[in-house]
C-alpha cells in the first residue's frame, strides 16, 4: 500500500512539474511578446491559458485520489498540501500572464511606440524568481526558495517606482493616460506573479523542513 503511494506521490510531483513548465513558459512568451510587440505570440499566450486551466484540474484530481485512498498523515499530507497549494498559485500566475498578453495586444494595436523601459527589468527579476521558485521545488531545495522570497522586495520597488514615474508624467501630459494605464496594468500583474513565487516558495519551504515563514520571512 505504502509503494502504491509513493507512486501516486510521485506521478503527482511529475503533475506539478509539468504545470510549472507550461506556467513559464506562459510568463515568458507574455514578456516577450510585449518587448518585441509581437500580436501573435500575445494572443498565443490567451489560447494556451486552456492548457494551463486543464493540468490544475489534473493536480486536483490526483490530490483528492491520494487523499481519498490513502489518507496519508505527517509529512505525507504536508507533501499533499503544499503540492496542493503550489497548484493553485500556478494557475494564478498563468492568469496573469494572460493579463499581461491581453495588454501588450492593447498597447501594441492602439498605442504603438508607448515607451516600456522598466518593464524589461521587472520581467527579468520576476522571470528569475519564478524558475527558482520551480527549480526549488524540483531540486527539493529550501535555500534556493528562501532567495525567491528575499528577491519579492525588489519587485514591490520596482513596481512603486514605475507608478510614481508614469503618474507624474500622466499629470504632465493627460493625453498619455489610456496608454499608461495599461503599463500600469502590466506592472500590477508582474508584481502578481513576484507575489504568487514567494507564495511557491513559502510552500516548499513548508513542504521541506515544515516551517511557516508567512509572516516572518527573514528568518525562515
Amino acid at each position: 500500500m505504502k509503494e502504491q503511494f509513493n507512486e501516486k506521490l510521485r506521478n503527482l510531483e511529475k503533475l506539478v512539474i509539468e504545470m510549472g513548465s507550461a506556467v513559464e513558459k506562459q510568463v515568458a512568451d507574455a514578456v516577450e511578446a510585449t518587448i518585441r510587440g509581437d500580436v501573435s505570440l500575445a494572443k498565443s499566450v490567451i489560447t494556451g491559458d486552456k492548457v494551463i486551466d486543464n493540468l490544475e484540474i489534473a493536480v486536483d484530481e490526483a490530490v483528492f485520489n491520494i487523499l481519498a485512498l490513502h489518507q496519508p498523515v505527517a509529512v505525507d499530507l504536508r507533501d499533499i498540501v503544499g503540492i496542493s497549494k503550489m497548484n493553485g498559485d500556478l494557475e494564478r500566475i498563468g492568469d496573469h500572464a494572460q493579463n499581461i498578453a491581453e495588454s501588450a495586444i492593447t498597447l501594441i494595436e492602439k498605442f504603438p511606440g508607448t515607451p516600456i523601459s522598466v518593464i524589461p527589468k521587472m520581467c527579468g527579476v520576476m522571470r528569475g524568481m519564478l524558475k527558482d521558485a520551480i527549480d526549488s521545488f524540483t531540486q527539493k531545495n529550501s535555500d534556493l526558495a528562501v532567495s525567491v522570497c528575499e528577491r519579492d522586495d525588489e519587485i514591490d520597488q520596482l513596481n512603486k517606482d514605475l507608478f510614481s514615474s508614469i503618474l507624474a508624467e500622466m499629470i504632465k501630459n493627460p493625453a498619455i493616460i489610456p496608454a499608461s494605464m495599461e503599463i500600469i496594468r502590466i506592472s500590477r500583474n508582474i508584481e502578481r506573479i513576484a507575489d504568487l513565487c514567494t507564495n511557491i516558495a513559502e510552500d516548499v519551504i513548508f513542504i521541506r523542513i515544515a516551517k511557516l515563514i508567512k509572516h516572518h520571512r527573514k528568518n525562515p
